[in-house]
C-alpha cells in the first residue's frame, strides 16, 4: 500500500474543496459541520470564507483508517492524502525532499 494517495485531480480547479466535501465523509476527517457547509456552498463572491476554511481543513484535518494509520491532506494542484508511516523510502524522499535518516 502506498503512503500517498491522490484524492482529487487538479482538473476540478477551484471546486476541489467543494468536491472534497461532497465526496468524502467530513466527520471522518475531523471537519466541522460549519466548515463542511462553507465548502459545500462552493466558491463565490458571497462565500468569502471558502478559501480560509479550505486552508484550515488542509492544515488541521486527519483521518484514522481501520489499521490506525493517520492520514493528512495536502494540495499541490491535485489533492492528496498522505501517511508518513506507510510511505516507502522513495515516496518519503520525493514528498519531503530528504531521507528519513537525514531527519533523525
Amino acid at each position: 500500500m502506498s503512503g500517498i494517495e491522490i484524492l482529487l485531480n487538479d482538473s476540478r480547479g477551484v471546486y476541489i474543496p467543494q468536491n472534497f466535501a461532497e465526496n468524502f465523509n467530513m466527520e471522518d476527517w475531523g471537519v466541522t459541520d460549519e466548515e463542511r457547509d462553507v465548502l459545500l456552498a462552493g466558491p463565490s463572491p458571497e462565500n468569502e470564507s471558502y478559501w480560509d476554511v479550505w486552508y484550515d481543513v488542509l492544515s488541521t484535518s486527519s483521518y484514522k483508517d481501520k489499521n490506525d494509520n493517520i492520514w493528512y491532506l495536502t494540495q499541490d494542484s491535485d489533492l492528496f492524502a498522505y501517511c508518513d508511516s506507510l510511505m516507502s523510502e522513495e515516496e518519503y524522499e520525493n514528498f519531503y525532499g530528504t531521507s528519513r535518516e537525514e531527519e533523525e
